[in-house]
């Protein structure tokens, strides 16, 4: 049977059992209607046992608990007694429990709920400390990662704006306007990562001016510390226009020097025919026959005068 004791002051939660407790899931189901007849008889015994004991001051209340006999009749085979009296009244039950036994269990439970509380709190401000370490320890390497990021585009930057500078500056009246292409960095600003310098190849209307403009373009496409692969090739155009422009000009001096040294034979021949260099050596050799010729004559002349008797 179970017991429930209460002080004036209060009600005792606790449910305790006393010298035996009869409750439904005691009695079995083939026990007899005559066992369930005699285990009413001694609940209803010990509950007036109980009534006894605390005296007319305490009040009791009784729930009984019912098990259906064979016979269609309700047996009583259980019972929960609860008792409301002074503390010396209730004292006198076997089993009973007093306030101040109830109020140290609950302080007790009351720290040991505090202590459960505290040991959460531990265990999940260290998670969550934990935690928060974590994300401030990712945080720092990306962090970190976007500042290298950031450096590494600075870096290009400064290098493209150096290079596109150089080949400026060395085109003159060969080069356009620089134009760059950007890229966004992680925060959120534009970087230069790219640029170009159109440089004209153009050649002149003679040899030498188109020598002395490839000259230019060469240098103004090598001007970068580190030219890059499309400098080359426009170099190594250049270069090619110019070793043309030389060709034509050797070809013209050429030209000229074989002028000039038919001019000067034609000038210093007696019979001056233009017709071939063949034709005036033919003239000169002639030439040289007649004076050869005419030296002969006058020297037999003046030996025949020599031989005659002066008059």
């Amino acid at each position: 049977m179970q017991v429930t004791s209460m002080l004036s002051a209060g009600y005792l939660e606790p449910v305790n059992q006393i010298s035996r407790v009869y409750s439904p899931e005691n009695i079995k189901d083939d026990e007899t209607d005559v066992s369930k007849q005699q285990k009413e008889q001694e609940i209803l015994s010990e509950e007036q046992s109980i009534k006894a004991k605390l005296g007319s001051g305490a009040q009791v209340h009784t729930v009984y608990h019912y098990s259906m006999g064979t016979d269609g009749r309700r047996y009583i085979t259980g019972a929960s007694v609860t008792m409301k009296g002074s503390e010396e009244d209730l004292n006198r039950i076997s089993g009973g429990v007093t306030t101040r036994e109830i109020a140290q269990e609950e302080a007790n439970e009351s720290k040991l709920d505090e202590i459960r509380d505290k040991n959460s709190r531990t265990v999940s401000e260290r998670i969550k400390d934990q935690n928060q370490h974590a994300l401030k320890t990712q945080k720092s390497e990306q962090d970190s990662e976007e500042e290298r990021e950031i450096q590494e585009l600075e870096n290009i930057q400064r290098e493209v704006i150096s290079h596109e500078a150089a080949h400026q500056a060395a085109s003159g009246e060969f080069g356009g306007t620089v134009s760059y292409s950007y890229t966004e960095g992680p925060d959120g600003k534009k970087y230069i990562t790219g640029g170009e310098v159109p440089i004209k190849i153009k050649e002149g209307a003679t040899p030498e001016e188109t020598l002395h403009n490839m000259q230019k373009v060469q240098r103004a496409a090598n001007a970068p510390a580190d030219p890059s692969g499309q400098d080359f090739k426009v170099a190594a155009k250049a270069a090619t226009l110019a070793s043309k422009a030389r060709s034509e000009m050797t070809a013209g001096d050429s030209e000229s020097q074989n002028f000039e040294f038919r001019a000067s034979v034609l000038r210093n021949t007696p019979i001056f025919e233009r017709n071939s260099q063949e034709d005036a050596q033919k003239n000169i050799l002639n030439g040289v026959s007649s004076v050869l010729a005419s030296l002969r004559e006058y020297q037999i002349q003046n030996q025949i005068q020599s031989l005659m008797p002066a008059a």
